[in-house]
C-alpha cells in the first residue's frame, strides 16, 4: 500500500450538537448547553438567531463552558443572519474575548450554505430568505470563470470581514459539491449538510476539498429532522440516522454535529417535545454513537483512497438543487447540461453489475470486483489541487465541465509521468471559457506530450464501436475481441468525435459498423504510455454526460474502478449494500471497517489478503 501525506489526522472525532435550531434561549445558553450535551458529544455548534441576539457576556461564558470542558466549538450565522442595524452579530472584542478564553477550541464562524445560496437555486426560491441574505443571486456573469471569480470573491468578502475583526478561522455547511470555491474563498473547514447532501457523491467532495487545499479538518452536520425523511414516524427515518452516523464515522469525518431534532420537532406541521418517542430516539442514537467514537478510536489516516474523480475548472455541478448553473437565470445555455449531467456516474461507483452484462469481467483471479473502488472509498478533488495531491492517487478521472489552461495540462503531464493512469475527453481540453462554447483546444490541439496525438478536425458519425482486447493499466479490461469479429457496441445516437493524427499513441478503440465490416479509421479511445503511467483519452467533444457518450464513459470507468480493486492488497467481495474502508497508522497498522447499509437482512461479504480469506455476515445496519 503506497503511504499518502495527509494533512488531515483522522483519529479526531467530534461529535456534538447544534443549538438555536428551535429554541434560543439567549440568556440562558449555557445552562441549556449544559443540559442537552450530556453523555452525546464533545463539542457544539452555537446558532445566531437575528431575533434573539446574545450580549456580549454571554459569549464569554459560552467560551468559559468550552473551556472547562475541553470542548471545541463555533457560531452559526453570525455574519448572515445579523441584528437588524448591525454588519454581525461578533464585533472586534467578542472575538478577542473568546479567543483569550477558549485559544484553539475556538473554530470560528460557521457561515451557512454560501455556495448553495449562490449557485443552486432557482429563481424563485429567493422571495422567503432574501430578508437575510446579502447576495442573492449571483450577479451576471460573462462566461463560466468570470462566474466561479464572482462566487469566490463573495466567499472571500465574508471570510475578509471575519478577519477585519481578528477572526481568521471559519467554516462553512454546505448541501452541494462547491467546496473547492469556498476553500478558495478562505473558509478553513468544510462541511457537508448530510442530510440532504448524499453521503456517498458529497462526502468524497467535502473530503476532496479538504485534502486538496491541504486543511486540518472536515465534517459533516446532520441535519435529520427536515431533510431524513417527509414523514417523521417511518421507520427507515430513525434507522436511516444511525446508518448516517455510522457512515460519517467510515468515511473519516472529523465533525458529526446534529443540528436538531433531539429535543423538540417543528417541522411539516409536526409538534413533539423533549419527552416524545422520536426525540427520545434521536438522543438514543448520539448517544450511542458518542459512546461508540469515544471507545473505538480510529487509525490516524484514512480512509485510505487510490481513486480520485476531478472537479473541473470553473465546475458548476452542484448535486442538490440548482437547475440553472451558477445562478444565471434568464439564459437558456446557462441551464443545467451534459457538462452536470456527467457527474451521475457516481451513482454507479457501489453497484455491481448486472449478472448478465456481458461487461462485467473478472479479475485476473476469477473475482467479480465490479462493486466498488480499491478499498471502498474515493475521493473527489480539485483540478487546482497541487501535484503533490494529484500524485498520491494512483487513478484520475475527469468527468464535468473543465475549462482547460496549460498549466493544468502540464501539471496532467507530470502526474501521469509519475506513474498515474488518467481519463479524459477532448471535451475536458477546451480552453473555450463560454458556456457551451465550440471546442478550442490548449496547445492548439498539439496534446501529442501527453496524449500521443494531435487533434486535426472534428467528425460526426452514429456507427458503434469495437475495442482491443487489452489495455497498457494493469487490471483494465476492454470488451473487445483479438480479431474485432463481433458486433460493434455503444452505438446510442449522433455523437462529434475529434479527428486526430497519432504520434506516440496506441489505438484502443475504433468507429465500426457491422460485425465483420473493416474499422472507418476513427479512433473513439487512445491510451499514450508516458513515464511510468498512462493517459487515456476519449476523442468525444461532447462531456459524458451526453446521451451518446455516456454508455461508452461509464464502461472504462467501471473497468478503471475494478482494476484498481484488482490492484489492491486487501479486497472485499460480496454484496454492494456492505460499505467499506480502511484506515492506518503511521507505523502501518491497518483497520477495515465494514457497514451493512441493508436495513433489513444480512449481507455476506468476503474479506481477502495475503491468499487468506474470511468470511463475514453483517447483521442489518451493523
Amino acid at each position: 500500500m503506497k503511504a499518502r501525506k495527509n494533512s488531515i489526522d483522522s483519529s479526531v472525532m467530534l461529535t456534538g450538537l447544534s443549538y438555536g435550531e428551535h429554541v434560543m434561549r439567549a440568556d440562558r445558553v449555557v445552562e441549556d448547553l449544559t443540559e442537552t450535551l450530556k453523555n452525546c458529544g464533545n463539542s457544539f455548534i452555537v446558532r445566531c438567531q437575528p431575533d434573539r441576539p446574545m450580549e456580549p457576556e454571554m459569549y464569554s461564558l459560552i467560551a468559559k463552558f468550552a473551556k472547562e470542558n475541553s470542548m471545541p466549538f463555533a457560531f452559526l450565522y453570525a455574519y448572515q443572519h445579523p441584528p437588524k442595524g448591525y454588519d454581525s452579530h461578533f464585533t472586534a472584542e467578542i472575538i478577542q474575548n473568546v479567543k483569550e478564553i477558549a485559544g484553539d477550541l475556538f473554530l470560528g464562524e460557521m457561515f451557512g450554505e454560501i455556495g448553495s445560496q449562490l449557485i443552486a437555486k432557482d429563481y424563485d426560491y429567493f422571495g422567503k430568505h432574501s430578508k437575510y441574505e446579502r447576495h442573492i443571486p449571483l450577479p451576471e456573469a460573462e462566461d463560466m470563470s468570470d462566474a466561479r471569480k464572482k462566487l469566490v470573491g463573495i466567499i472571500k468578502e465574508m471570510t475578509d470581514y471575519n478577519k477585519s475583526l481578528g477572526l481568521d478561522k471559519s467554516m462553512v455547511v454546505e448541501a452541494t459539491a462547491v467546496f473547492a470555491y469556498d476553500m478558495e474563498g478562505g473558509i478553513t473547514i468544510p462541511v457537508l449538510e448530510v442530510l440532504p447532501g448524499d453521503p456517498e457523491k458529497l462526502i468524497p467532495f467535502t473530503r476532496g476539498a479538504a485534502i486538496s487545499y491541504k486543511r486540518p479538518m472536515w465534517g459533516c452536520f446532520v441535519a435529520h429532522e427536515w431533510y431524513g425523511g417527509y414523514r417523521h414516524f417511518d421507520e427507515l427515518k430513525k434507522k436511516r440516522l444511525e446508518l448516517t452516523y455510522k457512515h460519517l464515522f467510515m468515511q473519516g469525518s472529523n465533525i458529526a454535529f446534529l443540528e436538531s431534532g433531539n429535543t423538540e420537532i417543528q417541522s411539516y406541521t409536526v409538534n413533539l417535545d423533549y419527552d416524545s418517542d422520536i426525540c427520545r430516539g434521536y438522543r438514543r442514537v448520539i448517544e450511542d454513537f458518542h459512546e461508540f467514537a469515544k471507545n473505538n478510536p480510529r487509525p490516524k489516516c484514512g480512509p485510505y483512497t487510490t481513486v480520485a474523480f476531478v472537479f473541473g475548472e470553473d465546475d458548476a455541478y452542484t448535486d442538490f438543487m440548482g437547475g440553472v448553473v451558477y445562478e444565471q437565470f434568464g439564459k437558456e445555455e446557462w441551464g443545467k447540461s451534459d457538462d452536470e449531467r456527467s457527474w451521475r456516474i457516481l451513482s454507479e461507483v457501489y453497484r455491481s453489475r448486472d449478472w448478465h452484462d456481458p461487461l462485467a469481467f473478472a479479475s485476473d483471479d476469477g473475482l467479480d470486483l465490479n462493486h466498488a473502488p480499491a478499498y471502498g472509498c474515493y475521493d473527489v478533488i480539485s483540478a487546482s489541487a497541487p501535484l503533490d495531491v494529484m500524485s498520491s492517487y494512483s487513478y484520475l478521472i475527469f468527468v464535468g465541465h473543465n475549462t482547460m489552461n496549460e498549466a493544468l495540462y502540464d501539471k496532467l503531464t507530470d502526474y501521469v509521468k509519475g506513474g498515474g493512469t488518467l481519463l479524459m475527453s477532448a471535451a475536458h481540453l477546451s480552453t473555450n471559457k463560454k458556456r457551451l462554447g465550440k471546442n478550442i483546444y490548449v496547445k492548439g490541439g498539439d496534446v501529442s506530450e501527453l496524449f500521443g496525438c494531435r487533434i486535426t478536425g472534428s467528425v460526426k458519425r452514429i456507427h458503434g464501436t469495437k475495442f482491443d482486447h487489452d489495455s497498457a493499466v494493469p487490471g483494465l479490461k476492454y470488451p473487445g475481441t483479438p480479431n474485432k469479429i463481433c458486433d460493434p457496441i455503444f452505438t446510442e445516437g449522433l455523437a462529434s468525435y475529434a479527428t486526430v493524427e497519432i504520434t506516440t499513441a496506441t489505438k484502443k478503440a475504433e468507429l465500426y459498423a457491422a460485425f465483420a465490416h473493416i474499422g472507418t479509421g476513427i479512433p473513439v479511445v487512445l491510451e499514450n504510455k508516458l513515464g511510468d503511467g498512462c493517459a487515456i483519452f476519449m476523442t468525444h467533444e461532447s462531456y459524458p454526460g451526453n446521451p451518446a457518450v455516456y454508455p461508452i464513459y461509464r464502461d472504462i470507468v467501471k473497468g478503471l474502478l475494478a482494476a484498481s480493486h484488482a490492484n489492491a492488497d486487501v479486497k472485499v467481495i460480496g454484496s454492494d449494500k456492505v460499505r467499506f474502508s480502511l484506515f492506518y497508522d503511521e507505523d502501518g497498522k491497518e483497520k477495515l471497517y465494514l457497514l451493512n447499509t441493508a436495513y433489513d437482512v444480512d449481507s455476506c461479504v468476503k474479506v481477502i489478503k495475503n491468499e487468506k480469506t474470511i468470511d463475514l455476515k453483517l447483521a442489518p445496519m451493523e
